[in-house]
C-alpha cells in the first residue's frame, strides 16, 4: 500500500503533464486516486465512510453558501470536484500515517529524492529549454523555468515548502540548509517570483532566526515578544522611509512602495487601481473585488469557487488573469468564518510557540508554515488547489508530531476484557 500511495502522489505532482492534452481534465492522478480510496476502504471501511460523511457536510455547507450568494453554480461544481481530490489525498495520508510507523521518515526521504529530481530537471531546462509533454508553450523571451509544473508560481510554493523542512527538521545539517536556502533564493529571483521571495526572505528565514535566538537565550517569552514587536515596528517604519528605493528583479524594477505599501493601502481603502497592466495591480484589484463581495456576505462566505465567480462579474474588470491570486484570501472568501477564525487561532498559537526555547521540530515546522503562508499564497493563482505536492506537504506538516494512532487499535475496554477474564480464571482454579 505504501508503494501505491507514492505512485498516486507522483501522479499528483505531475498532474499538469500526465494527461493526453493540456486542456484534458482527465489526468493520471484523477484516474488512480479513487483506486487508492477504494484500497483504503477495503481495509478500513468505517474510516472511509466517516471521512466521506465529513466531505458531504463540507459539500452541503458550501452549497448553502453558493445558493445564498445568488445560485450561480458555474464555479461551484468544478471547485467542489477539485476539493474532493484534495480530500482523497488527505484520507490517504491519514491512513498511511496510522498504518505505517515509519511513514514520516518515508515521506521525508521521498521529498529528498524528489527535490534532487526536480533540481536536475530545472538545470536541464535552463540549459536546453522546456521539452516536457503537454506543457503550454511560453512564447515570451524570458528564460524562466518551471519543470513539470504549470507555471513558475506553482514551482515557487514547492521550493519554499521544501526549504521549510530543511530549515526546521533536526535531521538536516547546516551545509544542506545553506544549499537549499541558496537554491531557493536563486530560483525565486531567477523566475521573478516576487511574493514567494518576499515571503521566504522576510518571513520564513526570520522565523528560523527567532527560534535560534530564543533557544540560545532563555528569556521569558513575553520579553522576547516585546523585543521582536519593537523590531517589527521599527522595520515597518524603515520600510516607509525606504519606500522609494528601487529593487531590481529579474524582469523589472520595483520600489518597496510598489510591492507592499501601495497595494496594502489600496486594499484597506478598497480602492482599485483601474490599470490594465501589471501583475501587482492585477493581484491587488482582484483582492479588492473579492473582499467587497465577502463583506456583502456578512463574513459567511460565497461557497467553493465564489471568489472565482466574483471576478467573472461585469462590474469587476481585471487587466490580467481572472484569479484571486491570493490563496488565504480565496479560502476566507469562499468558506467564511471557519477559515477566518481558524487561521486567526493558528496565528495566535504560532506566535506563542515562536517565542519559546522548548519548541519541538514539528512545532517549528508548523509555525514557519502558518506564518509564511499568507505572503507565499500571493505567488499562487486560484489553482493552488491542484498543486498536489504543496498540499501533500501541508497535510504532512499538520499531521507531523501528532501522536500516531494505529489503524486497528481496539478500544481500551475490549483489550482489558481478556486480561480480566484470565485473572478471574486464575483466581478460580489457582
Amino acid at each position: 500500500m505504501k508503494t501505491f500511495f507514492f505512485i498516486i502522489l507522483i501522479a499528483g505532482i505531475g498532474n499538469t503533464v500526465l494527461r493526453t492534452e493540456i486542456e484534458d481534465p482527465v489526468t493520471l492522478y484523477r484516474l488512480i486516486a479513487p483506486l487508492g480510496l477504494i484500497a483504503v476502504f477495503s481495509l478500513r471501511p468505517m474510516f472511509v465512510l466517516k471521512a466521506l460523511g465529513l466531505y458531504l457536510v463540507f459539500f452541503a455547507y458550501n452549497f448553502i453558501l453558493a445558493t445564498a450568494y445568488g445560485g450561480d453554480y458555474s464555479q461551484f461544481f468544478p471547485s467542489i470536484v477539485h476539493y474532493l481530490y484534495l480530500f482523497i489525498l488527505l484520507i490517504l495520508m491519514v491512513h498511511m500515517r496510522q498504518s505505517h510507523a515509519d511513514f514520516d521518515d518515508s515521506y521525508i526521504q521521498f521529498v529528498r529524492v524528489f527535490y534532487v529530481f526536480l533540481l536536475v530537471n530545472l538545470v536541464v531546462e535552463m540549459a536546453f529549454g522546456s521539452f516536457y509533454p503537454n506543457i503550454y508553450l511560453d512564447e515570451s523571451d524570458e528564460r524562466q523555468v518551471r519543470a513539470f509544473f504549470w507555471n513558475q508560481n506553482d514551482l515557487a510554493v514547492v521550493l519554499c515548502v521544501v526549504a521549510w523542512m530543511a530549515l526546521t527538521l533536526d535531521r538536516f545539517r547546516m551545509p544542506t540548509r545553506i544549499f537549499v536556502v541558496a537554491v531557493t533564493v536563486f530560483l525565486l529571483y531567477y523566475n521573478d517570483s516576487k511574493a514567494a521571495l518576499i515571503s521566504f526572505l522576510f518571513v520564513s528565514l526570520p522565523v528560523v532566526v527567532v527560534f535560534r535566538i530564543c533557544a540560545a537565550a532563555r528569556i521569558s517569552p513575553r520579553v522576547w515578544f516585546g523585543i521582536f514587536s519593537m523590531a517589527a515596528l521599527s522595520a515597518l517604519a524603515l520600510a516607509f522611509v525606504l519606500s522609494n528605493i528601487e529593487i531590481a528583479f529579474a524582469n523589472d524594477t520595483y520600489t518597496l512602495g510598489d510591492l507592499l505599501i501601495g497595494p496594502i493601502g489600496n486594499i484597506f481603502a478598497l480602492q482599485s487601481s483601474g490599470e490594465d497592466l501589471g501583475s501587482i495591480n492585477n493581484r491587488t484589484d482582484a483582492a479588492i473585488f473579492v473582499i467587497i463581495e465577502y463583506i456583502r456576505s456578512l463574513g459567511f462566505g460565497l461557497g467553493a469557487g465564489g471568489s472565482w465567480l466574483v471576478l467573472t462579474l461585469p462590474q469587476y474588470e481585471l487587466g490580467g488573469a481572472k484569479s484571486p491570486h491570493n490563496a488565504l484570501l480565496q479560502f476566507v472568501v469562499d468558506f467564511g468564518y471557519p477559515v477566518l477564525l481558524g487561521y486567526a487561532y493558528m496565528v495566535f498559537w504560532a506566535v506563542r510557540k515562536l517565542f519559546t526555547y522548548r519548541a519541538s521540530e514539528s512545532e517549528r515546522l508548523k509555525v514557519i508554515a502558518i506564518l509564511s503562508f499568507p505572503m507565499l499564497g500571493l505567488s499562487q493563482s486560484g489553482a493552488i488547489v491542484t498543486n498536489y505536492f504543496f498540499w501533500a506537504a501541508m497535510f504532512f506538516i499538520a499531521l507531523f508530531g501528532r501522536e500516531r494512532v494505529p489503524a486497528r487499535r481496539r478500544p481500551a475496554r475490549a483489550r482489558a476484557a481478556p486480561a480480566a477474564a484470565a485473572h478471574a480464571g486464575q483466581g478460580a482454579f489457582g
